[in-house]
């Protein structure tokens, strides 16, 4: 497996760049569907969140994906540095392919993004996943992250 942070270009993106931030857009937007059946995304969805990655400032992202041996995303990181707090950064998205889950990688990318937040000064990882997403609440138990708040909502 190959891990490539992604430096994303203030100004403009190249066409390659823009295929990758478009795939993990995707990804990023679908994870809903893995406990709402009915959940939908738009292109609208997939590019406001390109445009979020982009706009974030470069020194502010941590952006880095995984290839298999044929150099296909297998999946990625998304974090950024708190605008209020510069001493720590929140996992915005963290996605790994069925047939690739199980490996490893998503506890590569984590260790990847702590490596960048020493090298950052940061004090603090934050971040949230779906109740039920057991695997990950594990993973990041194991990883020494602490729970914490519980959001609820009911729709009327």
């Amino acid at each position: 497996m190959n891990y490539k942070k992604l430096e994303i270009n203030d100004i403009n993106i190249d066409e390659e760049i823009k295929s990758i931030l478009v795939q993990i857009a995707r990804w990023h937007n679908l994870t809903p569907k893995l406990w709402r059946s009915d959940y939908k995304i738009s292109a609208e969805d997939i590019d406001r969140t390109v445009e979020r990655i982009h706009k974030t400032k470069s020194q502010d992202l941590f952006l880095t994906i995984v290839e298999d041996e044929q150099g296909e995303i297998q999946g990625f990181i998304w974090a950024y540095k708190q605008e209020e707090s510069q001493n720590s950064v929140m996992i915005l998205s963290l996605y790994v392919t069925e047939d690739y889950r199980g490996r490893g990688i998503a506890t590569r990318l984590k260790e990847l993004l702590e490596q960048w937040c020493r090298l950052e000064g940061i004090k603090t990882i934050n971040t949230t996943t779906h109740y039920n997403n057991h695997n990950m609440i594990k993973l990041n138990k194991k990883l020494g992250y602490i729970p914490g708040m519980v959001y609820m909502s009911k729709t009327l």
